[in-house]
Order: structure tokens, then C-alpha cells, then sequence
């Protein structure tokens, strides 16, 4: 089985760029946000910067609170289940605005070689979210590979079988 790095929003693209190589011979893209270089979480995300906004109106004005439990089909990250939610509302935190804002640095010509692929989880995407388009063609020359499970975004809690198959099938 090949090596791979999984991983979720911008934190893993700044991951992928210090690992020259040396995490494996693929990255997935777990529903995540994917910056180009130079680009925030704000720029792939623009709705982010309302909450942004909103937070700098605020007594603390540093540190965005988690997002709501909201009515199904959405939950909290799609997850619907009270028994299931319990788990990520317990560990959710403030997120430093900071790391919203600050652009991610992609300039490793190495890290441009390893295949990459993006699994999208297509159920109960909250409004405003909008997923940019994955380019047809990857940075490698290979083309795109882009799979799609249909639930929300804590893919891991409701479908954990069927992400199991799918990281097993990628490896």
C-alpha cells in the first residue's frame, strides 16, 4: 500500500508544502478548503470573513467561537445524530482569527510532483458555502481525482465505514 497524507482545510496544504515528499506518494484533500499560494482560508471561503467581522465586533475581537448546532440536514458538520454530536461539540474551540487570514506559503516545486486527490462530502452544505472547483488537470500533469460521499463535512463520524473503503481503495 502506498503512503498517503490525509488531511482537512488550509492546515494541510501548508503540511503538504514543508513534507517535501517525505509523508508519502499521495495527499487527500478530506472536504477541505485547498489555498493556492498566497491565499487565506478567506480567499476559498469568503464567507469566513464574516465571521471575522463578526468577532472584531466583539469583547475578546481575536477568536471566532465554533460554529452552531443547526436543524437537520445540517447538524453540527452534518453530523445529526445527539449520540454522535456529543463527541465534536465537546472538543469544538475558538478558532484564532489569525489563522483565518494568514496566507499560506506553496512555493516547494517538489510537492508539486505528488498526486493529489479530494474527497467531497456533498450532503447538507450549509449556505453560503461555496467549494471551488477542482482544476481538471493536477499540478503533477495527472488528471484530477475527486470522489464524492454523500454526507457532511465530519464524514469520519457519520460514514466512517464507507471513508474507511474509500482511504483503503486510494492506498
Amino acid at each position: 500500500m502506498e503512503e498517503f497524507l490525509g488531511g482537512r482545510d488550509e492546515a494541510l496544504a501548508g503540511d503538504r508544502e514543508r513534507g517535501s515528499g517525505a509523508f508519502g506518494q499521495c495527499v487527500v484533500y478530506l472536504d477541505a478548503m485547498v489555498p493556492q499560494d498566497g491565499e487565506s482560508a478567506v480567499d476559498v471561503h469568503p464567507m469566513t470573513q464574516a465571521l471575522i467581522d463578526r468577532a472584531a465586533e466583539s469583547e475578546i475581537g481575536w477568536r471566532i467561537p465554533p460554529m452552531p448546532e443547526l436543524p437537520p440536514p445540517l447538524g453540527l458538520f452534518g453530523v445529526t445524530d445527539p449520540a454522535d454530536a456529543a463527541w465534536p461539540r465537546a472538543m469544538l474551540s475558538d478558532q484564532p482569527v489569525l489563522c483565518l487570514r494568514q496566507p499560506v506559503r506553496l512555493d516547494n516545486p517538489a510537492v508539486r510532483t505528488i498526486p493529489r486527490t479530494h474527497i467531497h462530502c456533498v450532503a447538507g452544505v450549509p449556505e453560503g458555502i461555496e467549494r471551488r472547483p477542482v482544476p481538471a488537470i493536477q499540478p503533477n500533469g495527472s488528471p484530477a481525482q475527486v470522489w464524492e460521499l454523500q454526507t457532511g463535512h465530519d464524514c469520519m463520524i457519520t460514514m466512517p465505514a464507507e471513508l474507511t473503503e474509500l482511504l483503503l481503495k486510494l492506498g
